[in-house]
C-alpha cells in the first residue's frame, strides 16, 4: 500500500502533459455547476432541480478524472458521462446525500467521517456497472475501514495552503474594525478635541483591506486551478491504490472479509507456485554386471572415473625397477590361477624327455 508521498508523485505523473485538460475539465465543471445553481432561485422545484442534474453530473466529473489518473486520456464530454445510467447514478447521489446529512444531525464530526467512508461509491459505480447503489454504499464503506484517516491527511497535504490566505484576509479584517470603531469611539467619547486632531485612517484601513480581499481572493482562485485538479486525480490514485490491496469483499457484507482472486498462471511475486500432481521419479541403484573381486567391471560402466592425479616427486627412479614393481604389483585375481598338481605332472614330463 502506498503511502502519502508515492500518492502524490504518482500524481504528479498522471498529470505530466495531462494539466491543460485537467484544468479544462474542472474550470468547465465549475462553470455549469454555478449556471444551474441559478435556479435554485425558484422555490422547491428550482432546488429539486438543480440536485437532479449536479448528482450525475458530479458523478461524471469523478470519472472524467480517474480516467485521467489512469492515463486513458478522456474527452471533455467525458463530463456527462454520469448520465448515460441516469437513473442508477441519481439514486446513488441520493442516497450518500441522505446518509451524510442524517450522520450530520448528531455533529458535524460524524458527518465528515462518513463522507470519507462514502467516497469511494461514485468511482464504484464506473468499475462495476452491475453494482446496485447500496451495495456501492457499503462496499465503500467496507474498503475505506481503516483508511479514512489516511484519505484525511491526503487531501489535507494538498489544501493546507488555502489556510495562508484566508488567515492573512482574516487578519486583514480585523485590523481594519479595530481602527474603525477606534475612531469611532474617539470622536463619542470624552477626548473629543483629542482625537479632532487626529486625521481619520479609518477610510484608509478600510482601502487596504479592501485590496488585500480582493487580492486574497484572487491568490485563492489561483491555487484552486493549481490545487483542486490534483486532490481529485490523488482521490483516483488513492482508489486505485485501495482496491489494490483490499479487492471485493465476498459473502456477508457484514463479515467485512474481503477476497482477492489470483488468476492460475499467475508468476508476480508472492504468488503460491503450482504444484505437480505427479511425484518425482526417485533415482535408479547402479547395477554392477561382475562382482569378481578386483575386477574393472565393479565400477558403474556408464560413469568411468577419471584417474586422480599423483603428486610429482623429484626423485626418478631407474626403469628396470619401475617394470619390476609394475610386474609385482599386479593383482593376483587378474593372472589365470593353475592347480598344483598339474604344474608338477608337466615337470615330471619335461624331465622324462630330456632323459
Amino acid at each position: 500500500m502506498m503511502s502519502i508521498s508515492e500518492i502524490r508523485k504518482m500524481t504528479k505523473q498522471s498529470l505530466k502533459g495531462n494539466w491543460g485538460l485537467a484544468i479544462g475539465g474542472m474550470a468547465l465543471a465549475y462553470v455549469i455547476l454555478m449556471a444551474v445553481s441559478m435556479v435554485n432561485f425558484i422555490p422547491v422545484l428550482g432546488t429539486i432541480a438543480y440536485y437532479v442534474f449536479a448528482g450525475p453530473f458530479m458523478i461524471g466529473a469523478t470519472w472524467f478524472f480517474l480516467a485521467l489518473s489512469r492515463q486513458e486520456k478522456p474527452e471533455i464530454g467525458y463530463l456527462f458521462s454520469g448520465f448515460k445510467t441516469f437513473g442508477r447514478n441519481l439514486l446513488a447521489a441520493v442516497l450518500v446525500f441522505i446518509f451524510t446529512f442524517l450522520w450530520s444531525l448528531l455533529f458535524l464530526i460524524p458527518g465528515i467521517i462518513k463522507s470519507f467512508s462514502y467516497s469511494q461509491t461514485f468511482m464504484i459505480l464506473r468499475d462495476d456497472p452491475n453494482i446496485s447503489p447500496l451495495d456501492a454504499i457499503t462496499e465503500s464503506r467496507h474498503r475505506m475501514n481503516g483508511h479514512k484517516g489516511r484519505l484525511f491527511g491526503l487531501v489535507l497535504s494538498y489544501i493546507w495552503v488555502f489556510f495562508i490566505p484566508v488567515i492573512i484576509m482574516m487578519v486583514l479584517g480585523i485590523i481594519a474594525a479595530a481602527t474603525t470603531a477606534m475612531f469611532d469611539y474617539g470622536y463619542n467619547s470624552y477626548s473629543y478635541d483629542y482625537y479632532s486632531s487626529v486625521p481619520d485612517m479609518s477610510p484608509v484601513f478600510l482601502i487596504v483591506f479592501v485590496l488585500g480581499y480582493f487580492l486574497m481572493l484572487a491568490v485563492l482562485f489561483g491555487l484552486a486551478i493549481w490545487i483542486y485538479p490534483q486532490v481529485l486525480v490523488a482521490c483516483a490514485v488513492f482508489y486505485d491504490d485501495l482496491y489494490a490491496s483490499t479487492g471485493t469483499f465476498g459473502g456477508d457484507p457484514d463479515m467485512g472479509t474481503y477476497t482477492t482472486t489470483v488468476p492460475e498462471d499467475d508468476t508476480t511475486f508472492g504468488a503460491i507456485p503450482p504444484v505437480d500432481p505427479t511425484p518425482p521419479e526417485e533415482p535408479e541403484a547402479p547395477h554392477f554386471e561382475n562382482k569378481t573381486w578386483g575386477a574393472d567391471s565393479m565400477v558403474d560402466p556408464a560413469v568411468t572415473p577419471e584417474p586422480e592425479a599423483t603428486p610429482e616427486t623429484d626423485v626418478t627412479a631407474p626403469e628396470s625397477t619401475v617394470e619390476e614393481t609394475h610386474n609385482d604389483t599386479i593383482s593376483e585375481a587378474v593372472r589365470p590361477s593353475q592347480p598344483a598338481d598339474l604344474e608338477e605332472t608337466t615337470e615330471q614330463k619335461n624331465d622324462d624327455e630330456q632323459k
